[in-house]
Order: C-alpha cells, then structure tokens, then sequence
C-alpha cells in the first residue's frame, strides 16, 4: 500500500519522534552465521508482545515489532537500546518501591534478546512464514472494563503538527453528571496513538488526580473498595503530552468512566506535595530541590505520579515512619522526562500518622538562561473515612491537601 511507502522513508524520523537515537537499520543476510538456539518466533516474540506491544505495533508511538520482518532490521539496535535501560521506557530502579505497572524487561530477558541479536538473529520458521506474527497482537483500541458508565470527548479539535516537539495541552471537560457518582476506574482512548505521549486527568474544583494514561498503562483503577467521589455538575482536567509525527494528526480522544454503584468502604482523598519554586541558574547542574509533607492522619498510598516538569534528571520518594524507619518508595534515577509514567504499588502502603513523606528532586540547566524547577507528587491517597475532602478551586492540582 502507499502508506506503507511513506512510511519506510521516514521511519528513522520516527524512530526519533518516539524516543529512539537514530540507527541506521542493520543489513539483513539471508547467509548470515547462526551461532543462537534463541529465536524470534518462540522467544524474542513472546518478550516483545508482554513488554513492547503497547507502542511497538502498527500505527503506534513507535515502529513495528510484531512480525520478524518488521524486527529483524533493528536487531542491533534493539539490544543497545535495552543493554542501556533506554526501553522499555521504566526509570524506576529495582527495589525502590515494587510497582504492578513495571514493564522493564527481567535479567533472563535481556539476556535473550541480546543472545538472539548476538547469534544472528534468527527468525525460527521457514522463510515464507516470516512477515506473519508469530505470537497474539493484542488490541490497542475500544474499552478493557466494558463499556464505560459515562464517555467524554476530549480534546476533539486538538491538532498536532507535523514532526512538533513535545507539547502540553490542558483541556477542560463537563462531566454531564446530575448527581454525585463514585469513580472507581477511568480510561482514554486516542484517535490517533502516534502522537500521544501521556494523558493525566484532575478534577477540578479540589485539583485531585483522578489517573494517567500512557501507552504501556491505558487504566486506571482504585483498589478494591474505594472510590473517589465526582460532583454533580463538575468538570475535569485533562492535561495531554502531545509529540508529533510526520503528518498532521488529530489529538482528541475519549475519557471512559466507571462509577461504583454502592458507597465504597474508604474515599479516596487529595494529597499532593509540592516544592516552593526553585531557580536553576544556567549551567548549573544536581540542583537539589527537596519538600516534605507530615501526614495528620494514618493514611494509605496506592499511586504516585510525579510532575517534574523540564531540567528534572532523578527523584526520590521516601517515607519517615514515626519509629524512624525510613522506607524508599521510588527512586528515579535517570528521569525520562520523554516518558512520564505514574507508579501504582503492587500492595497498598499504609502509613500512621506522624509519618514524613519527602520528595527530593535534582535538575540540571545545561541552557542559556535559568530554569524554574517545582517538583510535585500526586498520591492516590485513602483513609476508612466515609466523608470527602472539601474541595477547593484550584487551577493545577491543590497543593498539599491532606485529609
């Protein structure tokens, strides 16, 4: 098809668009020395589709990884790419806090994608088989819950230029809703997953963070029994990280809700910590920028997403318990501020009251002139309390709302 043209001559660009340094795809020999029993088609596929489908198919952020003809060119490039930590994109170090969202590849993994890339990168089936997906591409459309109770149109004349750097866009939306409904669960839908990077989504009147989409996280849910309670009549924030591709494309999406019908055992409040502005002079770099929050009252954390904003290079998250354990909880130490991601723990952490939890953030200014660095951390915070926060206006997330 043309497209499929078009789209060979400028996949370097985006390769570079979607985070990749630019390779020159490697020659593919039909007599190249196979010296692996590791191969894509048992394998390499099986690795690619649990931690590399969400942006490496047709139509997606990224290039095409779901047969062994798309794959085979960028073998080498592949292996560089996951020996240096750059993808997939996770920046969270092993054993600072465990996450359930955690898409980085296992040491078994890397080890076999760098033995097949190393070996000869060898398909495993016959030659004509090899333009066909050897594993399941799973489906990067429609709704994982089911319908959703309420859809939103969001962002629906948002357009993104063509081959345009990263951009923010924050769009307000009704919720429609008459009546206090109890979220429990939220998801987007892009028209267009090329041009997406994030999506994070507030309610408005209290600043509280409702959930983030990416492309490896498209959900976002409450554990079970707790719900966060939507006024009547409100609205939402939708803030949406956009990086074009080669053509113009649309932004708009769908934001799916879906509400409890029962009141939930424990409300899901806002809590947020958020550092006075800092300035980075220009050239200055490990800028230490820290803040901290005491919590008033025993309180359960089930997400973060830190908000890092341009120069941040690492943060760390750590909780102060009152018998002065000190217990990491995430520890980013080399940013992608090109991938944001939230963090959900695979178990919720429950803290007493009294507890300290400190963000402290490090920027670098390799520009010009200073840069304003105001590190922030949402938390999917909770208590058995049957009552929600009183809510405030609030232009960006509230700061430092603590129940």
């Amino acid at each position: 098809m043309w497209w499929k043209t078009r789209l060979a001559g400028v996949l370097a660009l985006g390769l570079v668009v979607a985070g990749w340094p630019y390779f020159q795809p490697e020659a593919v020999s039909t007599h190249g020395r196979i010296t692996t029993s590791v191969v894509f088609n048992r394998e390499v596929s099986q690795i690619f589709q649990k931690k590399c489908f969400q942006c490496h198919t047709e139509a997606n952020v990224s290039m095409s990884l779901t047969t062994y003809k798309d794959a085979r060119p960028w073998a080498v490039a592949i292996k560089e790419e996951i020996l240096e930590k750059k993808m997939p994109p996770w920046s969270a170090v092993n054993g600072y806090g465990h996450f359930s969202n955690d898409v980085s590849l296992t040491a078994r993994e890397v080890s076999l994608i760098t033995s097949w890339a190393d070996g000869g990168a060898p398909s495993g089936v016959l030659l004509a088989d090899e333009d066909k997906p050897a594993v399941i591409i799973p489906s990067l459309s429609g709704w994982e819950h089911g319908e959703p109770n309420t859809v939103l149109a969001v962002a629906a004349s948002e357009k993104v230029a063509a081959n345009s750097q990263d951009r923010t866009s924050r769009i307000e939306v009704a919720t429609g809703l008459t009546q206090a409904k109890w979220l429990s669960s939220m998801q987007l839908n892009f028209t267009d997953r090329r041009i997406v990077r994030y999506a994070a989504v507030y309610e408005l009147r209290t600043g509280q963070w409702l959930g983030t989409w990416t492309p490896t996280h498209p959900v976002s849910a409450m554990p079970a029994g707790v719900a966060i309670q939507l006024p009547a009549g409100g609205k939402v924030a939708v803030e949406i990280g956009y990086r074009g591709t080669f053509e113009e494309a649309s932004g708009a999406g769908e934001l799916g809700f879906y509400f409890s019908a029962d009141k939930p055992a424990q409300v899901a409040s806002p809590l947020e910590i958020s550092a006075a502005a800092v300035t980075v002079a220009a050239g200055k770099t490990r800028e230490r920028v820290r803040t901290e929050l005491t919590l008033k009252a025993a309180t359960t954390a089930a997400a973060l997403w830190p908000s890092l904003g341009a120069g941040a290079a690492s943060v760390e998250v750590t909780a102060l318990r009152p018998d002065g354990v000190v217990e990491p909880l995430l520890w980013l130490k080399d940013y992608r501020p090109d991938w944001p991601s939230s963090y959900v723990f695979k178990e919720p952490i429950t803290f007493p009251a009294g507890t300290r939890l400190t963000v402290t953030a490090y920027y670098d200014n390799p520009g010009s002139t200073p840069l304003r660095a105001q590190p922030a951390l949402s938390v999917t915070a909770f208590r058995p309390l049957l009552r929600v926060a009183t809510a405030r206006p609030a232009s960006r997330p509230a700061a430092s709302l603590v129940p």
